[in-house]
């Protein structure tokens, strides 16, 4: 399951891939209810005691088979589960997981007797059946009737979409939400096969993770649609799909020549044109990496609405329809690209996590750091030009950005509560996980990494793994300790800052490196630590360059740079970016590559070193003048991935960090520096453009139109929204979007009812989300106000609207704006209540709406605010904790830099004569 943003920007994102509500009491059962009379109810006093966070072993299942009965036009649903069982030994209650359900029937079948099962409510997560007599070692089945619900509000468990006027039903599980549709064993080592059965009205198509073995009418006119028994899988790797769906076939994938298909909603199967094309060729490349054929028997990937990102079921990969599906001339490069790297990641998982899957959740970067890490390794040579070395390196300074923090988590961090299992699927899973396995892979080479992976694989295929597995398989290929490297990086916080010196004398040149924690301002260190950091120095050695690389094991470290000739000309402690630390170069070594040596430097370390530039401001070790300044020389770089890692340096001066009498002079800062190639770029493509132009244009108008406030983008982003309201062909794909951005910065409340109007109106959903993404972009803060009313509104799906409220609160005019909305209206946006308009699990994330705050007052207001709300709902705290972190390091920087920014921009932005606004 990707996250489809860096890590920079994860919260808002974590956030909008759990939007959703739940149905009100009246349609909803609580959690495992067992209300038929003809069960007793079990007394207080002698209920069993439910488990506190895993299921016991001394039951597990060997085997599901489930028929489920689901119409998409109605929220309840029917279920009857037979569930084999192993017992090890004598017990009176089975305990699994069940939310949500209402247990009509339940009974155990042993050595050919079959007794009542008593259900028991666990809280709201574990589900118990009760036996008069316990059941004794061996097999047993466990048969089950219950009902559930799809909800129309959240895209978690089962839940309801209205497409183009057609009802669907799709699922999410991952984490730990299959409970919520099958009484079941909802850990990812329950790992066993599934047997699954629909019944569905008349003009409805089932589909899930394995082939069609028949289909047959009903009764009732409805059909009934039986499917193949999986492999072995844990629950949260089943999904299915209901409604009357399109089929588009791709060509056969795999060494198994599997069948290949794109799932639609009804009449947009030519959408998936793109996907079809290339899901082939990149499993393909997959399966000649990890030299083992795909493992399961089709290979279909389904476009599901309002899905927050992808999920990589075996069998059923489902995907944001706005991610996969396009019509022709309304596709965009970053589409396909943006598709393309995300079927990289979930086709990747088809082996990191479905055929070798994590024992318990502590481990799930054994399936997301991998999977992420392994999208640059395949489109690199399957698509060279898109520069993915180089992109990867700009991922990773995300990375690190995240893990600045002190509140971050590990990346094999312990899971002590359900708080922590919602809390893994962030930056440092993904992203750190990435990066760590890349320096490892640089570090043993290639293809002795190569051959560690696929020896894991072919050992623990169809199985758990933990961890340890995967470091022995690698330290076993390599014939050296791995577990000693990595697990400085897997088990503690943080990264490091390695601090390289360069000492010349008679016995030779040779760079001096110490480490301690990388800290930015505001945040106060732990107390020591170290890593073992594989470090290579790239550097001069006369007329060449050359490589030497070492194991930094200790707090400091010399490294011999043998062909250097004399003192180097210059030396480059991070070699292609691939290590996982903050690089810091002291004295005559900065003054070395500032002088002779930036223009040396390959782009992956270009674009390393402008990360660590912004970095080593943010901790307060350079001035953030100078940060900027660097900004503004490499502005009209010719790289795009370059230019696009200097922009990152304007966070230093984000207006938030400002005084408000000074966002002019950065806004004209922004408008003389960015706004020449951005007018010369424009809102129209031309032929002929390579595609680097095309993927620059958005980022460098929307810069200029926007935070520059130049006059004729914005003249010109006004005219062209205007005229895209009337006409969709008005303005070019990729640049809708930026259009509304700029013109949102000059909205008046006529323009912003024309944009409220037809959102409300607006039955095609992308459209729909394009005119939200303008109503988010309006800086009036009374506007967005208004605005923010449609979270609301009962007219529009909330599971779309909620993200008015994030893109109101990452504008420093409107933060406020959107942090009293959620104070005036906490209840009814999130919660357990009927009116809620969004599930309790939102509710956490609600604290985002306080991450652009900048100071003590605020964070105070934050803190009394949300600290007791946000124990409440899961993953809560350390969200909270983040929020706040982030806050303490922003009023730091502001206090110790802010005077630098301000200096900076008020000598960079001189007055000059107003220009009047023209249109071309």
């Amino acid at each position: 399951m990707p996250n489809l943003l860096r890590p920079a920007a994860l919260a808002v994102v974590t956030l909008l891939s759990a939007c959703g509500a739940r149905q009100n009491a009246s349609t909803e059962p609580p959690a495992a209810s067992a209300p038929s009379t003809s069960q007793p109810a079990a007394s207080e006093a002698s209920a069993p005691t439910p488990p506190e966070l895993r299921l016991p072993t001394d039951v597990r299942p060997s085997g599901y088979v489930v028929e489920l009965t689901l119409d998409p036009k109605v929220t309840a649903f029917q279920g009857v589960a037979d569930i084999n069982l192993d017992v090890s030994k004598p017990t009176s209650v089975v305990w699994m997981h069940g939310k949500q359900l209402t247990i009509k029937e339940a009974t155990v079948t042993q050595a050919g007797a079959t007794v009542a099962a008593r259900p028991v409510q666990g809280g709201k997560d574990f589900l118990g059946f009760a036996l008069e007599q316990p059941l004794a070692p061996g097999t047993a089945k466990l048969h089950i009737v219950y009902e559930g619900v799809a909800s129309e509000k959240e895209t978690d468990g089962a839940f309801r979409v209205n497409e183009g006027g057609d009802w669907y039903i799709y699922t999410q599980f991952e984490p730990i939400d299959a409970r919520r549709v099958f009484p079941s064993f909802d850990e990812p080592a329950f790992k066993v096969p599934w047997q699954l059965t629909f019944h569905v009205p008349a003009g409805n198509v089932a589909v899930t993770n394995t082939p069609q073995v028949s289909e047959e009418a009903r009764p009732d006119g409805g059909r009934t649609f039986r499917f193949a028994r999986t492999q072995p899988l844990p629950s949260y790797l089943i999904a299915f799909g209901v409604g009357p769906f399109d089929f588009l076939p791709a060509a056969d994938s795999g060494q198994k020549k599997v069948k290949t298909r794109i799932i639609t909603p009804r009449g947009r199967a030519a959408e998936g044109a793109y996907a079809a094309q290339v899901t082939p060729e990149i499993l393909a490349a997959l399966e000649e990496y990890f030299g083992i054929p795909y493992a399961y028997e089709k290979l279909d990937v389904i476009a599901v609405p309002l899905l927050g990102g992808a999920m990589e079921h075996p069998g059923l990969v489902t995907f944001n329809s706005r991610l996969i599906l396009s019509k022709p001339e309304e596709d965009t490069l970053g589409r396909q690209r943006g598709f393309s790297e995300t079927q990289v990641h979930e086709l990747a998982h088809q082996w990191f996590g479905n055929l070798v899957t994590m024992n318990w959740w502590d481990d799930l970067w054994l399936n997301e750091a991998f999977a992420t890490w392994m999208t640059p390794r395949i489109v690199e040579s399957w698509r060279p030009r898109w520069d993915a070395p180089v992109e990867r390196v700009l991922e990773r300074s995300g990375a690190l950005d995240a893990d600045s923090l002190l509140s971050a988590r590990k990346i094999r961090q312990p899971i002590d509560s359900a708080n922590d299992i919602h809390n893994a699927f962030d930056g440092i899973t993904y992203g750190k996980g990435a990066a760590v396995l890349t320096m490892t892979e640089e570090w043993l080479g290639r293809e002795v990494f190569r051959k560690g992976i696929q020896r894991y694989m072919r050992k623990h295929a169809n199985g758990n793994a933990t961890a340890k597995d995967f470091l022995d398989a690698l330290s076993a290929e390599a014939g050296k300790d791995v577990t000693g490297v990595m697990g400085t990086f897997l088990d503690q916080g943080g990264a490091p800052l390695v601090t390289a010196s360069l000492e010349c004398g008679a016995q030779g040149a040779k760079v001096v490196l110490t480490q301690q924690r990388y800290l930015r301002l505001g945040s106060k260190a732990p107390g020591p630590q170290s890593w073992r950091v594989p470090v290579c120095v790239d550097y001069a050695a006369g007329n060449k360059e050359a490589r030497t690389c070492t194991l930094m094991e200790g707090e400091r470290a010399e490294l011999a740079l043998a062909d250097a000739k004399g003192c180097p000309a210059w030396v480059f402690p991070n070699a292609e970016g691939a290590g996982y630390y903050r690089m810091q170069l002291a004295g005559e070594a900065a003054t070395k590559l500032a002088k002779s040596g930036l223009d040396k430097l390959s782009r992956a370390e270009r674009v390393a070193f402008l990360g660590d530039v912004r970095a080593l401001a943010m901790a307060g070790a350079l001035p953030a003048a100078e940060a900027l300044a660097l900004a503004a020389r490499t502005a009209n770089d010719k790289d795009r991935i370059v230019t696009e890692a200097s922009l990152d340096l304007l966070d230093l001066a984000s207006p938030r960090m400002i005084a408000e009498e000074t966002r002019e002079a950065r806004a004209r800062f922004v408008r003389d520096t960015y706004g020449p190639r951005a007018r010369q770029l424009g809102f129209t493509p031309r032929p002929g453009e390579d595609e680097d132009t095309r993927l620059l244009r958005p980022r460098l108008v929307r810069l200029a139109g926007r935070d520059g406030a130049d006059p004729k983008l914005v003249a010109e982003a006004r005219a062209l929204a205007d005229k895209w309201l009337k006409d969709k062909r008005a303005v070019a794909p990729e640049m809708v979007d930026v259009v509304f951005a700029i013109a949102g910065t000059q909205a008046d409340a006529a323009f912003q009812q024309k944009l409220i109007t037809a959102a409300v109106e607006e039955k095609d959903r992308k459209t729909r989300q394009h005119l939200l993404g303008a109503l988010g972009s309006i800086t009036d803060p009374a506007l967005a106000k208004q605005s923010l009313g449609l979270i609301l509104d009962k007219r529009v799906d909330p599971r779309e609207t909620m993200w008015l409220l994030f893109a109101a609160s990452q504008n420093a005019r409107t933060q406020p704006v959107a942090f009293d909305f959620v104070k005036e209206n906490y209840d009814r946006i999130a919660g357990d209540s009927p009116e809620a308009r969004l599930p309790l699990e939102v509710a956490g994330r609600m604290a985002f709406v306080a991450g652009g705050f900048c100071d003590a007052q605020k964070r105070q207001q934050a803190a009394d605010f949300f600290t007791e709300r946000n124990a409440r709902v899961p993953g809560g705290p350390r969200m909270l904790a983040q929020v706040l972190e982030n806050v303490d390091q922003c009023a730091s920087l502001k206090a110790a830099q802010g005077s630098s920014v301000e200096s900076f921009l008020s000598q960079r932005a001189a007055p000059r004569p107003p220009q009047a606004p023209t249109t071309r």
